[in-house]
Formats: C-alpha cells, structure tokens, sequence
C-alpha cells in the first residue's frame, strides 16, 4: 500500500528547479505528523514529499494526507481535486478542516477532526476493507508520540537540529487562547511518559533538540524529570515558554543551563498586547531587561515572540519598540501580527464591526487582517516589515552581539546567536517569513 504525506507551502517557499532553495535551512525542519504518521504505518510504502526542497512527484499513491493550515486552504483544495481525477482518496486534517468541516468534505475523501495520528490506524483498515468514512473525529482517543526519523535526512533540511514533543494540547494565557492553533486541535492536554521520551531522545544522533511543545515548562517538575533523564546523553534544547517562569520559578535557569539548554523562546505573553503603553514604563523596561539577563547569566540566549497589530499602533510606537527591544539586550524576536482564528470570540466581536478581513489566504500571522482606526492593512504591514528590518540589520545584530557575546562565551554565541540570528535576516531578506 502505497500511502503519500503531501506537506504544502506557500508560494514564497515552494521549490524551483534550477533556483536555490528558498530561506534558511535552520527553519527548514520536517513536518512532525509525517514522522508520527510514518512511525504507525512503517509497514507499508510511506512517502514525504515537501514543497520546500523538491519536484511534486511523480507518484500515484493509493491515499494521500495533506495537512491543511488557514492560509493555504484553497490551495491544497485545488490540489486535491488533481489527485482525485487518479481515483487516489484524499485525507484532510488540521485546523482548517477542524473549523470549516462541511466545507472541507466537499473537496476531500475523508476529512479528519482533531488530531490524526488517533485515527490514522483505523482509516487505514477502513481503507483496505473499503468501508472508508468521510469524517473521523478524534476524541478522547490517545495521542501517538512515537516517530520515524528518516524524513530528518532529506536532501535541503536543515541537518543539525531534530524535533521532539513531550506534550500537545494549548497552555496559552487565556488573552491569547483566540489565536493559538493548538486549541483548535487538541481540546485536552496529553504528555508523554518521561521514560519514553529518554528512550525516544536516545534514539535522536544529533546532538541539538528542538522541543516543539507550546509550553515546555508548562509542568516545571515533568520538564525538570526528562531533562534529568536526558542528561547523561549530552543534548542540547531549544524550547519555548511562558513568562510565568520569571515569576515563579526563577531558580529553574540554573537547572536548565546545567542540563543543556541554549535557547528560550519567550511566549507571546512575556510582553502581552498592551505594549503601546507598556514599553514606556520604566518598571516594566527594568523588569524585562533583569528577566533578559538572567537568561544571558545563565549562559542562553532568549527568543521572544511578539503579537501586534492593536490599536493605538502608529509609526512612533514602531520605532520605541525597535528601541526597547534592542536595549534589553533580545537575542531574536518573531514578530507576527494578530490573527484571531474563525469562531472565537475575539473574531466574533470584530467580524460585528466589520474590521475583519474572511480572506483566509491571508491567515498566516505575517499578513494583518484586523483593521485598525487610523491606518491601512498597508500600512501597518509596511510599519511590521521595519521592525524586522531593523532589528535583523547588521548594525542591530553586531551591536547585540558586542553586548551579549561576552555572557554566552564564543561556542554559544556562534551557535545559539549568530546562527539564529542570520538565519531570521535570510528568511526576511527572502520574503519567506517565519516557519508556523
């Protein structure tokens, strides 16, 4: 049974023959259900294809799975219906098919609600009995944690980092549940066995690990348990948290440097949304630098994700916020605008004003699509792309650097700021904007 894992991608990072591959390749990471998928079906013939680093192929499976983000709905629509006209039984699966069901049972065989991997087995048994159904709903049923790595050695994927997840489910404040994909997908919070995540670790030869969690720190002693089990294998972590670990858990850093963390991504609540008001309050600069800092004492660098796109955001606000940034000493910022997901509340309530765009091509975090008083789409996305441009300038980065380069030491500075860092210029310079 020949079975193809189709991973779309925008048009700005799609694959040309004869052209580079576009963006840096420390984004370029294989999609991690293909991996899970493949671990469940390894007996059978089971293909990756990704639009990133190669020629669509010239294949003719018996199912095909495509993951289905918002902002490439109508694509993989267009897609599917190719792959249909060859009788090959499409699967859907994601947020777009979790939100629009009906919609997506037009263009699709199956379409499946809530994560894959706890129904990917009985689709393939209804499959080869042919009593194949259109909709599967995920449910209480267990999530699958296990992958094959092999999809890791593909040609124009980055070869010196590999995923892990320990955990799925949405740990977001509840100011920001309205934006995060992985509240559409998981309804409860499932972990995996500490025991089972040394044994998965162990299996992993590259040395640094990106645990794609949306909070690891979440449950500080689950965390504290796998680092502990990991240690005696000498990896390296980046992860993300919340900045609820500042407040309650400072004494963690220590722990995680000594345990081989290199680099924290601070979640989008580390600043908040009211940073129009907040970015000129001393206490709060003072607060964020300190915070900063001890992430640099402890011999880490620190990535922060920033959510904007609200009112009050004009081009002085911009320009102090590249400042601000800049002078608590951020190692690298990921910049997305506000997104409010269809059918929450918060795009409920500017859908009744009208300040909503329902183009769903644009819901990739990097296009506005809330309107603002006082200020075009344009506009606010030209005053977005300065931010970035000025904070990945070379005077921006070499000046970070000069600040942050004698904490870290050299090893780390090279490999956990310099590499970062010139990795997120590549992808803006390119257009290619930052990985979901």
């Amino acid at each position: 049974m020949k079975i193809l894992f189709y991973y779309s991608v925008p048009s700005s990072k799609r694959f040309e023959p004869l052209i580079a591959i576009k963006g840096s390749a420390f984004f370029r990471r294989p999609n991690y259900d293909a991996m899970r998928l493949a671990y469940l079906t390894r007996n059978d013939e089971f293909y990756y294809f990704d639009e990133r680093v190669e020629e669509k192929p010239n294949l003719l499976p018996d199912i095909i799975a495509f993951p289905v983000p918002l902002n490439l709905a109508y694509y993989v629509q267009t897609l599917a219906q190719e792959w249909r006209k060859h009788n090959v039984k499409t699967i859907a699966y994601g947020v777009y098919p979790s939100l629009f069901l009906n919609e997506s049972k037009r263009h699709f065989d199956v379409v499946v609600r809530g994560d894959i991997t706890t129904v990917w087995n009985r689709i393939i048994e209804d499959y080869k009995s042919g009593e194949l159904a259109d909709l599967y709903e995920a449910g209480d049923n267990p999530v699958v944690f296990k992958t094959r790595r092999e999809f890791e050695k593909k040609y124009g994927l980055t070869p010196i980092i590999s995923q892990l997840r320990t955990s799925y489910g949405c740990f977001c404040d509840p100011e920001f549940r309205d934006y995060c994909y992985e509240g559409v997908i998981y309804k409860k919070e499932h972990f995996w066995d500490p025991r089972e995540v040394a044994q998965e670790v162990a299996r992993i030869q590259r040395k640094m690990i990106y645990i794609i969690d949306d909070d690891f720190l979440y449950n500080i002693e689950y965390a504290k348990e796998i680092l502990s089990r990991c240690w005696r294998l000498k990896k390296m972590w980046i992860f993300q948290t919340k900045g609820i670990v500042f407040k309650k858990y400072l004494g963690i850093l220590n722990f995680l440097k000594e345990h081989g963390a290199r680099i924290i991504y601070l979640k989008e609540d580390w600043l908040g949304k009211n940073l129009v008001q907040k970015i000129y309050n001393k206490d709060f600069i003072k607060e964020k630098e300190f915070e900063i800092g001890m992430i640099h004492k402890n011999r880490m660098t620190a990535g922060v994700k920033i959510m904007l796109g609200f009112e009050g955001e004009n081009s002085r606000f911009y320009l102090e916020l590249l400042k601000f940034l800049i002078n608590i000493k951020v190692d690298f910022v990921e910049i997305s605008v506000q997104t409010p997901l269809p059918f929450t509340e918060t795009h409920r309530r500017l859908e009744r004003s009208r300040r909503v765009n329902k183009d769903l091509s644009l819901y990739d975090k990097w296009m506005p699509v809330v309107r603002l008083n006082g200020m075009s789409q344009n506009e606010l996305y030209n005053l977005l792309e300065f931010l970035r441009d000025g904070f990945y300038s070379w005077d921006s980065i070499l000046r970070r650097l000069i600040l942050v380069g004698p904490q870290l030491g050299f090893y780390n500075t090279v490999f956990f700021y310099l590499v970062p860092n010139l990795s997120y210029r590549d992808n803006f310079l390119e257009k290619v904007g930052y990985p979901p």
